[in-house]
């Protein structure tokens, strides 16, 4: 575990779905609005396809790194080609907070370093459609240490707000 790595993602309560077709699955404001206010003065980390999904590039007062095999340079970013650079990046910089925010393959990778997950949960009335997946959160490795009230938008699903912490 890695003190100053965490994760942030919006997913659904039953499958653990983020995505389809390189896209949220859904636009939620309250959402949004907790994504930037949580991770600005930080630094994130993230795929090149969720960094080319970004409606501005990089995402303003955040220190932007994307993490790839291939050798290309990203504008206003930084480019790492494996976990364990952002593993040794991290305990270089232990007073540098570290949101891991996607894709899926990258949350995978980092699913066994980070201490503490950011999840917006949203609740699945219908079999959602996507691609893409959050790994599963193991209740003996996990412990829930806040929860939000339900947020109930008009026109889309009821979502939460989540903070795990590793257990010790």
């Amino acid at each position: 575990m890695i003190n100053n790595i965490y994760m942030m993602v919006a997913m659904t309560k039953k499958s653990n779905s983020i995505g389809l077709n390189g896209d949220m699955l859904y636009h939620l404001k309250e959402d949004l609005k907790y994504f930037k206010e949580t991770t600005s003065g930080h630094t994130i980390v993230c795929g090149r396809k969720t960094y080319f999904s970004f409606p501005k590039r990089p995402l303003p007062n955040r220190k932007n790194i994307v993490l790839t095999r291939s050798k290309s340079i990203f504008d206003g970013a930084i480019t790492m080609n494996s976990k364990e650079e952002v593993v040794k990046y991290a305990q270089n910089n232990p007073n540098e907070i570290i949101f891991i925010v996607g894709g899926d393959n990258i949350y995978k990778q980092f699913m066994d370093v980070s201490s503490k997950l950011y999840i917006t949960e949203i609740e699945e009335n219908e079999k959602v459609v996507a691609d893409t997946f959050f790994p599963q959160i193991p209740d003996k490795e996990w412990k829930l240490i806040q929860k939000s009230d339900y947020i109930t938008p008009e026109n889309a699903p009821k979502y939460r707000f989540l903070v795990y912490e590793r257990k010790k």
